[in-house]
Formats: C-alpha cells, sequence, structure tokens
C-alpha cells in the first residue's frame, strides 16, 4: 500500500473534490480517480459513492480514514523528530488567514519566517471563511476577535480590541451613536450574515439587531466602504490601525464593548504533537504580531492622544 495513496485517499475525504486534491498535489483528476480505485481493489471495498456531480465517502471509507490519518500523523511526526534531531524544522504548513489580517500581517511575517527557516515550505490562503482544519488539512487558522467553543487549541498571539468605526464625513451625516441601540438608525456594514453586534459581557452583554444596505463575506469589501462614507464597521483594531490613527475612521461606542477576551489568535488541533516547524511558526507569529502592535500603539500616542485616552490600547 502506497504512501502517497494514503495522502490522496486523505485529502479527497477532506475536499470531496477530485480537481482540487489534484491541484494541491500537483496531479491529474484521472490519476486521482484511478489511485482511489486502485486503493478500493486492494482494500476489496469501496471507499466512495461518486456520481457525476459528486463525491462521498462510505461508512467503510470514514472507518479506514480514521486508521489512516493516525498512520499519517505518526509518518510525519517520525519525519518532524529525525530533522528536529538535526537541529532544522522542516517539511510543509499549511496556513488559513482571513483577508486584511493575512495581506497586512501574515504576509509580510512569512517573508522574514521564509527567510529565516530555509527549509519550511509555507502554503497561505487568504479567506474570511472559517476553514475547518480537521477537514480541510490545515496546521494553523489565523483568526481575529473573540473566539467561539471549540475544541481547537487557540494560542494568543496580541492583544486587540473590537472596534465600531465610521468616516468623520458618514458620522456628520448620520450622527454619532451614544448607545448601542441607536444603531438601528444607522447602516451598518455586515459580514456575511451577521445580523447582530454583540455589546458588554456575560449577563450583562447584549446584541443588538442591525440593518445593512451592504453585506460581503470580505472584511477588505468593508473597510474599502467605510472609508467611502457609507456608514459603521465592526472591526478588530489590528484590521483598521492605520486608518484609526490617521483619523480616516473613528471608534464610537467604545465604552459599551468588552475586550477582555479579544485577541489575534492561531488555532491548531487539539491532541496533535506540535511538529518543530508549526512550534518555530506559531513563536515567530507571535513575536512579530507583538512589534506589530508596539508600533501601532506607539503611532496613537504620537498621532492621536485623544483616541489613546477614550480607548486605550491593550498591551
Amino acid at each position: 500500500m502506497d504512501i502517497q495513496d494514503l495522502q490522496i485517499f486523505s485529502r479527497v475525504a477532506a475536499l470531496q473534490n477530485l480537481s482540487a486534491v489534484g491541484t494541491e498535489l500537483g496531479l491529474t483528476p484521472g490519476t486521482i480517480s484511478k489511485r482511489i480505485q486502485a486503493l478500493e481493489e486492494e482494500l476489496q471495498v469501496r471507499l466512495f459513492e461518486r456520481t457525476t456531480r459528486s463525491i462521498r465517502i462510505t461508512d467503510e471509507g470514514r472507518r479506514f480514514l480514521e486508521h489512516v490519518q493516525r498512520v499519517l500523523c505518526e509518518l510525519e511526526q517520525a519525519r518532524s523528530h529525525m530533522a528536529a534531531s538535526s537541529g532544522k524544522p522542516v517539511g510543509k504548513l499549511k496556513v488559513s488567514a482571513p483577508q486584511i489580517l493575512g495581506h497586512r500581517y501574515v504576509a509580510p511575517a512569512l517573508a522574514s519566517f521564509l527567510t529565516e527557516f530555509s527549509d519550511i515550505e509555507v502554503q497561505l490562503d487568504i479567506s474570511d471563511r472559517h476553514v475547518n482544519l480537521h477537514e480541510e488539512g490545515y496546521d494553523v487558522a489565523i483568526r481575529c476577535g473573540t473566539l467561539d467553543d471549540s475544541t481547537l487549541i487557540a494560542k494568543r498571539l496580541v492583544n486587540d480590541k473590537i472596534v465600531v468605526c465610521g468616516s468623520p464625513a458618514y458620522l456628520e451625516r448620520a450622527g454619532t451613536p451614544s448607545s448601542p441601540e441607536e444603531l438601528n438608525a444607522h447602516s451598518c456594514l455586515a459580514l456575511s450574515d451577521t445580523w447582530s453586534w454583540g455589546f458588554g459581557s456575560g449577563a450583562d452583554g447584549n446584541a443588538v439587531r442591525i440593518s445593512s444596505r451592504l453585506r460581503s463575506d470580505s472584511s477588505e469589501v468593508l473597510r474599502v466602504a467605510a472609508l467611502a462614507d457609507m456608514g459603521l464597521m465592526r472591526s478588530t483594531e489590528l484590521l483598521v490601525c492605520d486608518e484609526l490613527a490617521s483619523g480616516r475612521l473613528v471608534p464610537v461606542l467604545s465604552q459599551f464593548i468588552d475586550n477582555s477576551a479579544t485577541g489575534v489568535y492561531a488555532l491548531y488541533v487539539s491532541g496533535r504533537h506540535v511538529l518543530p516547524r508549526q512550534r518555530v511558526f506559531l513563536d515567530h507569529m507571535s513575536d512579530w504580531f507583538r512589534n506589530q502592535k508596539r508600533a501601532f500603539d506607539a503611532s496613537v500616542a504620537a498621532l492621536r492622544p485623544d483616541l489613546g485616552k477614550a480607548s486605550p490600547a491593550s498591551g
């Protein structure tokens, strides 16, 4: 049984798309299909149900996948341990990051990371969609804001803050809200299917329903819209730090927002041994984000002392 066949099987089970797996592994969909068929013939069991439009793993395939994932994980750990004995982390990392954060911070951080660790390869996918680390084979997902409960391990790279902000021209035209309840009279720029914004925390917290003329799955689209005087945007501070420091965006309702658990996080699968290349990547990103946060705080202190007093930066 060929190791690459097991890798192909695992990726087809995760992506359920032969073309996507072929692109990822540098093989044609026809080759992927033949390798899966050969594996099924060797095992004498059907691993996938196929139609002209879809592919779905069978119950037998799902049971086989549990064993395959353990084998691949142990093989990867063995390779990493051998590499670690030579003092050089090696291998490939698959990383996901949201759009603005990915372009503004993660991409520049990767340039210095890859320079320092020349034997590590990185695939960076930038999207505001929350990927499934288990099913899609990601080693690390970078996310910002307040995390939902999950079984993933979360490493906080840096503290951050949630901000609601709009351009000076928009606030002059529509007025500055003095309480969350006044948002129903404003044009809010909503991310995907978000219909409410949360304020406060615990028993004192409340979710305020918002109305929006513009929705997008891209935080970059919402940032551009806010700068174009189209409404209020809910974001994290680091995603709009340049705009806040320059005054192109102005924070509102800061006193109503609880930021005790807000930050930039690196998520990875629980129960999985942290590989040497993964550990050095997490450490590098943590150092990078802390340096960027210090630079932003210094910029705010110099250019916008009023903003610093109204909404003190969290370390």
